[in-house]
């Protein structure tokens, strides 16, 4: 196949443009190859931005006559209920389909009619959580006639959580995985060495082509404006604490683990009064009790606009008190920021936070010096070290200030997607 040059179609499908982390970055990486000169078009399931050069996919006309029977628009006797029922026989239909090794072209016309039209030279698939935007076996005729990317996000297509693993017969959905994996060409990229080694650790993926290109992001958009404007302009004190934490929905997300954050946060306020809580992607409502109610600000901006940017820029702190992450996209925004960040020890999150080393020559997790550290690392659902790193936080400002200004240069240097252009491009050209 030819080289890519900036003549090239590259065409970079996903679930959405701006809303959770691994939809942003396939933005992230869309608008960078714009910037550079590059033809990148972006075709999603969800547009949210206004941006002409993402196209919103058309949706399925089966679920839209579901949808209209449930909600009310199609209505004549028995259409609730018939909607109901034909909802459910389309998700036991998919569960069953999405565990068996029937082709799709036996059922139905493969949906990619809308992809060949571009007549593109790359086509990179960023879907994380699973064959949200085209069918895996459309994946698999396609990678045999294109050049076919597949950004690994998550460990759907090893069935691991994350995302939540709910099928209902999980075996025979890892065999129909690994069975359209072994037929493609599909060229697998994984952006944190954690999901890398989790995809070479399993034997039947051993043999698939996967190379790694770090996670990025634009930090000359994600850099810290005036603490003092900011926080006039959102009426917060200039002596409040303020501690910021994100991700959508927050609340009841089970891999984000809010209440671990909650609990130490909380006890802290018990001993301290001026301390502040934003959480951002969630709303008040759903915080079970509004004791100290005061104390938090909750807000949903939309990702990467400006008032996000504002949050970041008017914290002291940023938490991160997940279960598992892939990699955690706030995270390197929260840095980019020059925040200084606290957060559990799992999955990638070692990638981007050096755990200060506070003289203890026992701990797990924190090895670096004041010189090069940019926050503390923890052990997952220990409210109790998260809660003393936070008052470690709020009790040593200076030091505080040391580490965000390590932050500011490990995103400078580690996370600029700039810099990252020419290794994509050079991929793109290697498969």
């Amino acid at each position: 196949m030819n080289s890519i040059n900036k003549s090239s179609k590259i065409l970079i499908l996903s679930d959405s443009d701006l809303y959770g982390g691994a939809n942003i970055a396939g933005y992230n990486l869309h608008k960078s190859l714009r910037f550079s000169g590059f033809q990148s078009f972006m075709i999603v399931n969800n547009k949210i931005s206004n941006d002409p050069t993402v196209i919103q996919k058309e949706h399925s006309t089966n679920k839209k006559w579901i949808s209209n029977l449930i909600e009310g628009k199609w209505d004549f006797p028995f259409s609730y209920r018939l909607g109901i029922l034909a909802r459910k026989m389309n998700l036991d239909f998919n569960e069953w389909y999405n565990s068996s090794l029937i082709e799709r072209y036996n059922l139905r016309k493969p949906n990619f009619i809308s992809v060949l039209k571009f007549k593109p030279d790359i086509i990179h698939f960023n879907t994380g959580g699973g064959n949200n935007v085209f069918d895996l076996r459309d994946i698999k005729i396609l990678s045999h006639y294109y050049k076919v990317v597949f950004s690994l996000h998550d460990l759907w297509i090893l069935s691991k959580p994350p995302p939540l693993v709910s099928y209902k017969n999980v075996r025979n959905t890892i065999n129909y995985k690994f069975h359209q994996i072994y037929q493609s060409k599909i060229n697998f990229i994984a952006h944190s060495k954690w999901v890398y080694n989790n995809f070479l650790d399993v034997k039947e993926t051993q043999d698939s082509p996967i190379d790694y290109i770090k996670y990025s992001i634009n930090i000359n958009k994600f850099r810290s404006r005036s603490k003092i404007e900011i926080r006039k302009k959102l009426k917060i004190p200039k002596n409040v604490f303020v501690i910021m934490t994100t991700a959508v929905g927050i609340l009841s997300n089970p891999f984000k683990d809010f209440k671990t954050l909650y609990n130490a946060y909380t006890r802290i306020l018990n001993e301290k009064n001026n301390l502040l809580l934003i959480v951002v992607g969630d709303k008040e409502s759903n915080l079970e009790s509004q004791k100290f109610s005061n104390k938090f600000i909750f807000t949903n901006p939309l990702p990467q606009s400006e008032k996000l940017i504002e949050y970041y820029s008017c914290a002291d702190l940023y938490i991160q008190s997940s279960n598992i992450e892939t990699w955690g996209l706030a995270i390197s925004e929260a840095l980019s920021c020059g925040l200084p960040v606290i957060a559990s020890s799992v999955g990638a999150i070692p990638e981007q936070i050096k755990g200060f080393n506070r003289g203890n020559t026992h701990d797990p997790f924190n090895f670096y010096s004041i010189n090069s550290a940019n926050g503390l690392l923890f052990e997952k659902n220990n409210e109790e070290s998260l809660y003393e790193m936070i008052m470690w936080m709020f009790l040593n400002k200076d030091k505080m200030k040391l580490l965000g200004k390590n932050a500011l240069s490990f995103a400078k240097t580690e996370l600029d997607i700039n810099n990252r252009m020419n290794k994509y491009i050079e991929y793109y050209n290697s498969i």
